[in-house]
């Protein structure tokens, strides 16, 4: 496996079958509008939008509500690589990938020291590349680690 010029990951016969193997031992899930709704913080209509604005067509039957593979999700929200990162990946990291991004008030929540940062600095941060973020609508989401998930579940089960 290594890495081409595009920034896309080249494999050859060996890691194809490696990663078929893995995609029929964890077979990547497929999202409702809901859930993509609670994924990046936002309303239907905004998912609709952004469906329409990039195209992103539904994997199931036409005649049933639509879904999403986790996969054209994960390409859409900036990820590089996410059929590698799904198939040789830890299930931690399987759980981090299909986890709800993190909003800023999240951040503000997991993190004590920049709590009392304004909002602004976490988008500025996010816009400027010092902490990678992922703007949907008008609202900027960031991918959590396995500890900020386990974490913000304490945080928000003490309040």
């Amino acid at each position: 496996m290594k890495v081409g010029n595009n920034k896309r990951v080249e494999l050859d016969g060996y890691d194809t079958r490696e990663i078929a193997r893995a995609l029929a031992a964890y077979p990547t899930p497929l999202l409702a509008n809901s859930e993509l709704q609670d994924r990046w913080h936002c309303s239907r209509s905004t998912v609709d939008r952004i469906r329409k604005a990039h195209d992103l067509r539904s994997d199931g039957p036409s005649d049933s509500h639509p879904v999403f593979d986790l996969l054209i999700i994960l390409e859409f929200e900036g990820m590089l690589s996410p059929l590698v990162a799904w198939t040789m990946g830890t299930n931690e990291d399987r759980k981090v990938l299909t986890a709800p991004l993190l909003s800023i008030d999240d951040l503000k929540l997991l993190d004590r020291t920049t709590g009392g940062h304004h909002p602004e600095t976490f988008r500025r941060r996010a816009r400027t590349g010092i902490t990678p973020g992922l703007r949907i609508g008008r609202r900027w989401l960031f991918r959590p680690s396995i500890q900020d998930l386990a974490r913000l579940r304490a945080l928000r089960e003490a309040q």
